[in-house]
């Protein structure tokens, strides 16, 4: 094993606004008068935000790369300057975002979610690589990281 990619999951915000907006396009795509170039340009913008993702490179040799990827296709590579870990941790934490927006706003001004997260620890600095709502995938990155980089794993949950 050479590399390890670790890709991010979108927040529920935006995988839900990325669905309405496509779903939006198309149907200005077939029902709408507006020249067709206009509404190709829209489709295809919103195909994009919709297949959006950013993932990141952990190479073996440690040169490492945040790539920015639509649809699995990288478009976009760049530096990810990380320090080498003195270890891999796996934990739960809790997320808050806040909602200041729109409707949503009404709800509350804070928004929470618990995660499973994988983090590189180096001395006092620490970088989440991953956060996921399954122990599971946390568990599988963990361990293909800890294998490619020769680092020891500490699994707070162990269930």
């Amino acid at each position: 094993m050479k590399s390890v990619f670790c890709k991010q999951e979108k927040p529920i915000k935006g995988r839900i606004l990325s669905v309405l907006v496509l779903l939006v396009s198309i149907v200005f795509l077939f029902y709408t008068e507006e020249s067709i170039l206009s509404r190709l340009v829209f489709f295809f913008f919103s195909l994009i935000v919709f297949g959006y993702s950013v993932s990141y490179k952990i190479n073996k040799d440690f040169n490492n790369q945040k790539l920015f990827s639509v649809f699995g296709f990288p478009v976009l590579k760049t530096k990810l300057n990380l320090d080498f870990p003195d270890y891999i941790s796996v934990f739960s934490a809790s997320f808050s975002l806040d909602n200041e927006w729109g409707a949503v706003s009404a709800i509350g001004t804070k928004e929470r979610h618990s995660k499973i997260v994988v983090r590189f620890f180096t001395k006092n600095k620490n970088f989440t690589l991953y956060k996921t709502e399954r122990y599971e995938k946390a568990l599988k990155v963990a361990h293909e990281l800890s294998e490619l980089l020769e680092v020891e794993i500490y699994d707070t949950i162990k269930k």
